[in-house]
């Protein structure tokens, strides 16, 4: 249902990044409303989140397209996505602490460095502060003999 709502959000309310060729959305963060706290002298507002991510392209007619993952992690572009909001909201100041908390309860913590402009619209500067954890180790080798050592696509080869 998520990659159902987000794929319709983008085609009733296209969105398009003023300088680079990126039209959106392509993720969607479902959060509660936020609620604040005091960390010591510091407001911190907080939310729980569950962002739904694309794993194929979406098809109104194919039901077996109607498919998305849900984000382990609260999303780093949608933090920044929220915390945008927030500030044009004047719900969040500089300096002020934002905790993004994922369904599974793994948390990002991000503060608004700066404010800048874009293409003559208002934007921030975000610092995300998270723990990352190494989840495997691998090593990709190339024989020297392998004719396409960069891959291969169809296409190049019919």
């Amino acid at each position: 249902t998520g990659e159902m709502i987000k794929v319709a959000c983008r085609e009733q309310y296209p969105v398009q990044h003023p300088t680079i060729d990126y039209p959106g959305c392509d993720i969607l963060v479902f959060r509660e409303p936020s609620s604040s706290s005091k960390d010591g002298s510091n407001n911190r507002l907080k939310a729980k989140n569950a962002v739904v991510m694309s794993n194929n392209e979406l098809d109104w007619d194919r039901p077996e397209t109607w498919t998305g993952m849900l984000d382990r992690s609260p999303c780093g572009t949608g933090t920044c996505a929220v915390m945008a909001v927030l500030h044009a909201r004047e719900e969040l100041g500089m300096g002020e602490s934002f905790v993004h908390e994922s369904i599974i309860g793994s948390k990002f913590t991000g503060t608004i460095a700066g404010e800048t402009e874009i293409a003559g619209k208002m934007a921030i500067v975000p610092r995300i502060e998270v723990s990352a954890f190494v989840t495997q180790y691998s090593e990709v080798v190339v024989d020297l003999e392998d004719p396409f050592p960069e891959g291969y696509r169809v296409a190049d080869i019919w």
